[in-house]
């Protein structure tokens, strides 16, 4: 477990050319097995904690949070704004950090704020350019959206998110698009030597992108209308619903 009080990973610091209100934002990332939070004011990142690895339940992120807050005097009452990542990734990930921003969220009366975790990996890339990010869909496949990257402004998307398998993917990939994404970590070796990845520390999704993209998003309704996406059903209620189809 580690912590830090500004970002040194090297990455490009995207400008916003769109004005940034003053606000106190919580960020949280969980979809990975080492989750983060950051601590966002006005237009600066204030500190990024890395969670102990595999340590993703509500009883281990509240106290984390708690602490964090407390160590910059913070407290959860000055928070204007909570992000968190609501998917791709884990389900299990995804539940923790997203029930967790909705009961601060509403305990608080605070705005809430989804970011899409692709988007979120997207924003840490040190490229301009276009640029494929991957997350493992499990079962031999990957989630998939490319992006448009300028040197100012937030990624573009340019596709809808899509599942594929990993081996077809990695083969139809054209020359001038860079890659990043933790599934990386396994499909690295089957890449072309041709095609160029980001640093691996930019590959898995990082609570301080997910607070410089809620410092420009809308936030939602209610905190109880935030869910998670996970952009395909469980292996479970897939093999639940090929049983019904073959009834």
């Amino acid at each position: 477990m580690h912590s830090f009080t500004k970002s040194y990973f090297g990455i490009h610091e995207r400008l916003f050319v769109c004005g940034i209100t003053p606000l106190k934002i919580l960020a949280i990332e969980t979809t990975e097995r080492q989750g983060s939070i950051a601590l966002y004011e006005s237009d600066s990142l204030l500190h990024h904690h890395t969670l102990p690895a595999n340590e993703r339940s509500a009883a281990t992120l509240a106290p984390e949070i708690k602490a964090v807050c407390a160590r910059h005097h913070w407290t959860l009452s000055d928070i204007d704004r909570i992000a968190v990542t609501t998917g791709p990734g884990s389900f299990t990930g995804l539940r923790v950090g997203i029930v967790t921003a909705k009961t601060l969220g509403y305990a608080l009366g605070k705005d809430v704020v989804g970011i899409n975790t692709l988007d979120a990996i997207a924003l840490q890339a040190n490229h301009v350019g276009e640029l494929e990010v991957v997350m493992d869909a499990q079962r031999n496949e990957v989630f998939s959206r490319r992006y448009l990257l300028e040197s100012e402004g937030i990624p573009k998307p340019l596709n809808a998110i899509t599942i594929i398998d990993d081996q077809l993917w990695a083969t139809q990939l054209p020359d001038e698009v860079k890659v990043t994404g933790p599934v990386l970590r396994k499909l690295k070796d089957r890449l072309d030597a041709r095609i160029e990845t980001e640093p691996e520390s930019n590959w898995a999704p990082r609570a301080d992108s997910v607070a410089r993209l809620a410092a420009v998003s809308n936030p939602i309704d209610s905190p109880f209308s935030l869910m998670p996406e996970y952009f395909r059903k469980s292996a479970a209620e897939e093999k639940h619903q090929h049983a019904q189809k073959d009834a």
